[in-house]
């Protein structure tokens, strides 16, 4: 089970989904969509500066002391659009993170990080940008 709220982006409120990096340059949004890669929704977001970035936060409880999350990526448009999606284990400040560069088919995205003792521990999903001024669509994001 998913650590993760709204994983599918299926609930009208964007909540707990925050913008982080780059705050006021990151558009997010909930759009409904038939083209959605599971469900009837999409998280959409794009960034007028490199690195904006949309993120959750949880806490991840006992073992086993490594988180994995996948994604599912694609392009609004025709044009690529450059990304990664990062684990950040925020009580050892260090992070890992998977590159990808989104097209207009779906493409699953992968991550997974060695976390800091067995205890609670805090975690932050995040999507950065790198391509600016063109929308990525995410869906199905799943931490576990």
């Amino acid at each position: 089970m998913s650590y993760l709220r709204n994983p599918s982006f299926e609930a009208p409120d964007i909540a707990p989904w925050t913008r982080m990096n780059q705050a006021a340059a990151v558009q997010y949004k909930i759009w409904g969509t038939s083209d959605a890669r599971s469900g009837g929704a999409v998280l959409v977001m794009s960034t007028s500066q490199m690195e904006g970035s949309v993120c959750q936060d949880f806490t991840a409880t006992g073992p086993p002391p490594s988180i994995s999350c996948f994604a599912w990526v694609r392009s609004a448009s025709q044009s690529p659009v450059k990304g990664s999606l990062a684990i950040w284990d925020l009580g050892a400040n260090r992070s890992v993170a998977t590159r990808f560069t989104a097209t207009p088919e779906w493409r699953l995205v992968t991550c997974t990080m060695d976390t800091a003792g067995s205890g609670p521990r805090q975690i932050r999903i995040e999507f950065y940008l790198r391509t600016i001024n063109h929308e990525l669509w995410v869906d199905s994001v799943n931490a576990f």
